[in-house]
C-alpha cells in the first residue's frame, strides 16, 4: 500500500491506495457514487419506469448506478426468481474516448448528472410514470413530499410488514423525519471523526467525547498563537460554512413552515466565527506544494494538531496512526448545549406514491437494510443495522492489521447512537451557500449583506 500526502492552494488531500481503508478524508458531498455504467442498469431514457399491477419489474430511479446497487439487484433477483430489479440511470458517465481513462471525481456526483436526475424525476413524477424507488439524496425531496408524491414508510414499518425496530439504529430514521413523515431511506450513514495528535493536544484539556466549538476557538486559538506548526488540516472556507450549516439546518431553515432565518444574528455570528479561526490561523492556506509518501503501517508524522475526516468503515477509525505517532479519536465539535452528532449518507430513497408495486418495492428496499446487504463492503458507509454493525465491531477488536485498539473499540460503539442530526442540505441551497459566503471570506461583501442575500434567495427557492 502506498500513501500520498497531497499540499497545494485548495488544501490537504490524502489518497490511501488500498481497499481495506474506506475513508474519505476530505469530501466536498455526500456521495460517493461508483463511476460509470453498470451492468444490468439502464439509462432514463431506456424505460418509462411504469409498473403494472402485480409487476415482477421492481424500478429504481439512481443518478448512477453503484456497486452497491448492483450487488443488491444480483442476490435480491436470484432468491427471488421470476423478479427483476431495474436500475434506471438518469446519466451515464461518457465513455472516454482513445482508450484514455475517464476523469475522476474525488467525491460527490458530477453536477451535470445531477441536472439531469432532477429533470428526469421531475417530468417522471409529474406524468405518473415515475420508478417504483428514487434516489432523492441529490433532489429536494421534502417538495415532493408536500405535494403528496412520496409515501410515508412509516406505514411499512411495521412487524406485519417484517419490520422490526430493534434491529436497527431508529435514531437515524427518526433524524429523517419530515413534518413526522419519514420519506426517504438511508442504508447508510456517514458522520465526521476526528483525529487529534496528542503531541500537540496534551495540554489543552479537550475530552474527546464532548467538546464545543467555543473551545475549539479559544483551546486551538492558543495553539494558533505559538506560531509553529499548522493546527487543523485546512478546508476552505465557504466549504467548511457549508457544513456548520447542514449541522445546524434547523437554526436557519424551517422546512415546515418554508421558513429561511439567514439574516438572523446567529448566522451573521456563524460567519463572523468561522472567519475569525482563519485569521487567527487556526486554519491557514498551505503555501506549497507537495507530497509525501510512506509504506503501510508507517506513519505520516503529520505536524497538525487535528485532522477532520468522513467515517465510511469502522476499521478507518485506526487511520490516525497513518497521519500521527500518537492518535487520538475525536468526536466532532458541537454547539453549546447542543446534544447529539450530525451525519450525512451515502444515499437517500424513497418510494413513489403512485406505483402499483409498493409492496415488492418495499420489499426490496427492506433488503438493502438486512444484515446480508449492510455487510457488504461496497455499502459505502456505517450500517443502520445493529447486528451488522456490532459484528463488524466484535470482529475489530481481534483482527490483523487493521485491529482497533479499546479506546478506537468504545468509540465505534458510541458513534452511531449518538448520531442526532441529518447534516445534508439540498443541493441548490448548499450551492447558494458557498457561493454567496465566498464573497464574504474574499472580503468583497459583509457578513450582514450575505445574510440578507442569502435570506432572499433561500426564501424564493423554497416558495417555489
Amino acid at each position: 500500500m502506498s500513501i500520498r500526502w497531497k499540499i497545494g492552494k485548495k488544501g490537504i488531500v490524502l489518497c490511501i491506495l488500498a481497499s481495506a481503508v474506506a475513508l474519505s478524508a476530505c469530501s466536498s458531498g455526500s456521495n460517493t457514487p461508483a463511476v460509470g455504467s453498470a451492468s444490468g442498469s439502464q439509462s432514463a431514457e431506456q424505460g418509462s419506469g411504469e409498473s403494472s399491477s402485480g409487476s415482477n419489474v421492481i424500478t429504481v430511479s439512481v443518478v448512477t448506478s453503484n456497486r452497491f446497487l448492483e450487488l443488491a439487484k444480483e442476490k435480491y433477483e436470484a432468491a427471488n426468481p421470476g423478479v427483476t430489479i431495474e436500475l434506471k440511470q438518469s446519466y451515464e458517465t461518457p465513455k472516454p474516448q482513445g482508450g484514455a481513462m475517464a476523469p475522476s471525481r474525488p467525491v460527490g456526483y458530477d453536477p451535470a448528472a445531477v441536472e439531469k436526475h432532477v429533470t428526469t424525476v421531475n417530468t417522471e413524477l409529474m406524468n405518473g410514470n415515475a420508478a417504483d424507488l428514487i434516489m432523492v439524496d441529490s433532489l429536494a425531496y421534502t417538495k415532493y413530499a408536500d405535494k403528496n408524491l412520496l409515501v410515508d414508510l412509516q406505514s411499512y414499518m411495521t412487524e406485519e410488514k417484517g419490520f422490526n425496530d430493534e434491529d436497527y439504529y431508529m435514531n437515524i430514521f427518526d433524524a429523517l423525519k419530515y413534518k413526522d413523515g419519514l420519506y426517504a431511506i438511508a442504508p447508510n450513514v456517514v458522520p465526521d471523526i476526528w483525529f487529534g495528535n496528542k503531541k500537540r493536544i496534551i495540554d489543552l484539556e479537550l475530552d474527546p467525547n464532548s467538546w464545543t466549538w467555543a473551545q475549539f476557538s479559544e483551546k486551538l486559538g492558543e495553539l494558533a498563537k505559538q506560531g509553529e506548526d499548522p493546527v487543523v488540516q485546512y478546508v476552505v472556507p465557504e466549504y467548511f460554512t457549508s457544513e456548520r450549516v447542514g449541522e445546524n439546518i434547523d437554526k436557519f431553515m424551517n422546512l415546515n413552515e418554508k421558513k429561511a432565518s439567514f439574516d438572523s444574528p446567529e448566522f451573521i455570528g456563524l460567519l463572523n466565527e468561522i472567519k475569525s479561526y482563519y485569521d487567527n490561523e487556526i486554519l491557514q492556506e498551505p503555501e506549497s506544494y507537495g507530497t509525501r509518501s510512506g509504506k503501510a503501517g508507517e506513519s505520516l508524522n503529520l505536524k497538525e494538531a487535528f485532522v477532520k475526516s468522513k467515517l465510511q468503515r469502522f476499521e478507518s477509525l485506526n487511520f490516525g496512526k497513518m497521519l500521527f505517532a500518537d492518535p487520538q479519536v475525536f468526536m466532532p465539535p458541537i454547539e453549546d448545549g447542543g446534544k447529539g452528532n450530525s451525519f450525512r449518507v451515502g444515499m437517500l430513497l424513497a418510494m413513489n406514491e403512485k406505483s402499483n408495486n409498493k409492496d415488492k418495492a418495499w420489499d426490496f428496499l427492506k433488503f438493502l437494510l438486512s444484515e446480508e446487504m449492510q455487510s457488504e463492503q461496497d455499502l459505502q458507509g456505517l450500517p443502520v443495522n445493529k447486528k451488522t454493525a456490532e459484528t463488524q465491531i466484535s470482529a475489530l477488536e481481534t483482527a490483523g492489521e487493521n485491529k482497533l485498539s479499546t479506546e478506537e473499540v468504545a468509540k465505534a460503539k458510541e458513534i452511531i447512537p449518538q448520531l442526532a442530526r441529518y447534516g445534508g442540505i439540498e443541493p441548490k441551497i448548499n450551492d447558494l451557500v458557498m457561493e454567496e459566503t465566498v464573497l464574504f471570506f474574499k472580503g468583497e461583501k459583509t457578513a450582514e449583506d450575505v445574510a440578507k442575500t442569502l435570506q432572499n434567495k433561500i426564501t424564493l427557492y423554497m416558495e417555489e
